[in-house]
């Protein structure tokens, strides 16, 4: 017997095609597609059922001789060539199903890009992807202003395959909806701050996740919890001010291998090879991570940052000598989007609590330093800049949430690790991206 009579899922996809859309809040923050094919050469579009029944009825093979879809282990995909490239883009970087049969025609995750949604509570919760150029440089129209487009989309999605609960965890305890606001919303507020500089408000956030973690959430429910954040915040700009000392060899050997986890990126065709090339590929994957924890000589490439680097180079690059304000705003704007789109923790991050959520973030942000000083080296300049700090953190952001490494027990064990002896700290300052100067907004 079925859980649901026909009917009765009919009328709950329907009420769920009607929820609100909440929309991801980052000042300044704006996106329109620019059409530069990023996208299509990089990321693997996943498929749903509709969308390879529209496929086939679209008759591409036949008329094109365009296999259109491939099978990627337990999923299908839109299919890629050679290059890398998706078998739809054209030479001027236009989509072939668009351009004849419109946009409707396209796959859910074309036309969803570079927002993602996700059922919490009562609502559609839309997140942001910084894994774009166009998203990164802040052009086009405010993204508040692509709620229309995301409910019109969404009352035609197979939002079946979007309806997993959101229960956000607090160590064993589900936090309430109240307690989520409260601690999104201070930490929004922590970001904001005008009177102090990135960097501070970085270690003071890393700072505040170490304590969080200790806090036994049944002791402080509802109110007071959020009068427990009040506390904790009012006294975070003498925290964040604290000295900080070198991390330890260790720190820099544990974070090289977190930005390694994150820069890995895996084509089409090797997530289609047999099992002898997979286990290869992870024999070499196991190699290069025993590598970035030695540190010494030539950096092995990193996917889609390019190669030639060596690690002493990385390291004596310096923090930003100019466009400082543009690396700033982006970083804010990166934050606030993952805070406000809820994909810092719970079903946004591989179902972890709150307080482990947090901390990766803050992790996150050190392995951008360290990427965007690798940018840097490759590129032979010695400090970094807006373009290599816009390329590092689109590869950590598309990492996040999405490659299913980041989130295993092993990387937990290794940000538990750093959250220690003010491990995240250490490795923000020595790492940050602009000068710890107070900067205006």
């Amino acid at each position: 017997m079925p859980l649901l009579s026909s009917s009765v899922f009919a009328n709950l996809m329907a009420t769920m095609r009607t929820l609100p859309v909440l929309m991801p809040s980052a000042p300044d923050q704006r996106w329109s597609c620019h059409s530069c094919g990023d996208c299509c050469r990089v990321l693997v579009g996943h498929l749903f059922d509709v969308d390879r029944k529209r496929l086939d009825q679209q008759d591409w093979e036949k008329s094109d001789g365009i296999v259109p879809y491939v099978r990627a282990g337990r999923h299908h995909v839109l299919n890629k060539r050679p290059d890398g490239a998706c078998v739809f883009l054209t030479d001027d970087n236009r989509c072939l199903i668009h351009s004849r049969f419109g946009e409707e025609a396209k796959p859910f995750a074309c036309r969803v890009f570079p927002f993602s949604v996700r059922r919490v509570g009562d609502a559609w919760q839309a997140s942001f992807r910084f894994d774009c150029p166009s998203a990164t440089a802040s052009k086009g129209k405010p993204i508040g202003l692509h709620r229309a487009d995301l409910i019109e989309l969404l009352k035609r999605a197979p939002v079946r395959q979007h309806t997993r609960p959101d229960r956000v965890r607090w160590r064993r305890a589900v936090m309430m909806p109240e307690e989520i606001s409260a601690l999104l919303g201070h930490f929004v507020r922590w970001f904001k701050r005008a009177d102090m500089s990135l960097t501070q408000r970085l270690i003071g956030a890393a700072r505040l996740t170490t304590t969080l973690r200790t806090v036994r959430i049944k002791r402080v429910r509802g109110p007071r919890f959020d009068e427990l954040l009040g506390l904790l915040f009012d006294a975070l700009p003498r925290e964040s001010a604290a000295e900080v000392v070198a991390p330890t060899p260790r720190q820099r050997a544990m974070l090289r291998q977190v930005a390694f986890v994150h820069a890995e990126h895996l084509s089409l065709a090797e997530i289609r090879k047999g099992l002898l090339a997979r286990l290869m590929k992870r024999w070499q994957q196991l190699n290069t991570a025993r590598r970035h924890r030695i540190g010494r000589g030539a950096i092995p490439p990193l996917p889609l940052l390019g190669g030639g680097a060596m690690y002493e180079a990385v390291e004596a690059v310096e923090p930003a000598a100019e466009g400082e304000d543009l690396i700033r705003r982006l970083v804010e704007r990166y934050l606030l989007a993952r805070l406000t789109g809820r994909s810092v923790f719970g079903a946004g991050y591989y179902g972890w609590p709150a307080p482990d959520g947090l901390a990766a973030l803050c992790l996150s942000t050190a392995a951008i330093g360290w990427l965007a000083r690798y940018v840097a080296a490759v590129r032979g300049k010695n400090s970094v800049s807006f373009d290599a700090v816009a390329a590092a953190l689109g590869v950590v952001d598309r990492a996040a949430t999405r490659l299913p490494a980041l989130g295993t027990a092993s990387e937990k064990t290794r940000l538990c690790f750093l959250d220690g002896d003010d491990g995240l700290a250490r490795l923000i300052s020595a790492y940050r991206l602009t000068s710890d100067t107070t900067e205006g907004t």
